[in-house]
C-alpha cells in the first residue's frame, strides 16, 4: 500500500478512469476529462494499480468576504473505495498533514453524517457558517444548500476564524461549492 501525492496534470489515464468511476459511484457525478482535474492535488492511497482511497485539494481563488480576497484549498472529491478499513481517513491525515505543513486554510462542505469522520481526522467543523458561502450565477445569488456542514482547517490567514467572528456576512465564492 502507498500513498502518492501528485498533481492532476501527472494522472496516469488508468488513475483518472478510477478517479471518475469513484465520483460517480459516490456522488453521481464527477470530471469528464482529464483537464478538468489539472489544477487538483491528488492524495492517491493505492494498492499496486488499484486506488483504495482518494481525495483532492482544490485550489480556489479568489474568495470575496468581508473586504478582503483569499484563497483556499478546496477540500473535495473524498473516496474510500472500501470502506471501513481506513483508508478514508490515511487521506484525510494526508491531507491535514500537506495543509499543516503549508499553513494553507483548507475548505470542504459535508452532510451531517460525515461530521464525526472529519473530526475524528482532525478537522472542524461548523453548522452555522455553511449559509454565508454564496456563489453568483447570472447576477443571481446563490446560498449553498448542498451541504450541512463547513469542514476545516484554517492557515496563516485564519479565513475560518475570520467568517466565524463575522456569522452575518457573505463568503461569495468564484464558483459553485461543489468541490
Amino acid at each position: 500500500m502507498k500513498l502518492l501525492i501528485k498533481s492532476g496534470q501527472k494522472l496516469t489515464d488508468p488513475e483518472f478512469l478510477q478517479i471518475k468511476e469513484s465520483h460517480f459511484r459516490e456522488f453521481k457525478d464527477g470530471p469528464n476529462k482529464k483537464e478538468d482535474l489539472i489544477n487538483h492535488i491528488f492524495f492517491l492511497l493505492k494498492n499496486k494499480k488499484k486506488i483504495l482511497a482518494l481525495g483532492a485539494l482544490i485550489p480556489i481563488s479568489f474568495i470575496s468576504f468581508n473586504a478582503e480576497k483569499f484563497s483556499v484549498l478546496g477540500i473535495g472529491g473524498i473516496v474510500a473505495n472500501i470502506k471501513r478499513k481506513g483508508y478514508g481517513k490515511k487521506i484525510m491525515t494526508a491531507i491535514r498533514k500537506y495543509l499543516t505543513i503549508k499553513n494553507i486554510t483548507g475548505v470542504g462542505f459535508c452532510g451531517e453524517y460525515n461530521v464525526p469522520f472529519y473530526k475524528k481526522c482532525g478537522f472542524k467543523t461548523d453548522k452555522n457558517s455553511i449559509k454565508q458561502f454564496i456563489y453568483y450565477k447570472n447576477d443571481k445569488r446563490i446560498p449553498n444548500t448542498m451541504n450541512d456542514h463547513v469542514v476545516y482547517l484554517d492557515g496563516k490567514d485564519d479565513f475560518m476564524q475570520k467568517v466565524l467572528f463575522h456569522p452575518e456576512t457573505d463568503i461569495v465564492l468564484p464558483r459553485p461549492p461543489n468541490w
